[in-house]
């Protein structure tokens, strides 16, 4: 069966998505989803609390399926504190990290407008 090359002269090449492609905003995250004790933790979570909570307060029921950090870890939320936890549907996580991202990128350039 014919296969397509990793080298390659296209400018575009189609990439493949992987059980364990997943990018992190710094590299020891990725060490902390992959742990035991996150996985255990996740799950549990998600055992008590399994719809979205963005769309529960929009008076619409749906099944998350993302575990998300309210304070996110890189602005100092802690990794492992329930209160810190909620979950999110795919299309409410992508929306919060956006704007997460958006807030990030702006407190830069006003950062290094200031100096």
């Amino acid at each position: 069966m014919p296969s397509i090359p990793y080298k390659t002269d296209y400018k575009h090449t189609r990439k493949f998505k992987t059980k364990n492609n997943k990018s992190y905003s710094k590299p020891e995250h990725a060490k902390l989803y992959n742990s035991r004790r996150w996985r255990g933790l996740r799950n549990m979570y998600y055992k008590y609390n399994p719809l979205c909570i963005m769309c529960k307060r929009n008076n619409t029921i749906k099944e998350g399926k993302v575990v998300d950090h309210i304070k996110p870890v890189s602005e100092g939320g802690l990794f492992y504190e329930w209160k810190n936890l909620q979950t999110l549907c795919t299309q409410c996580h992508a929306k919060k990290t956006a704007r997460e991202v958006n807030n990030r990128i702006k407190q830069r350039k006003r950062d290094d407008a200031s100096k």
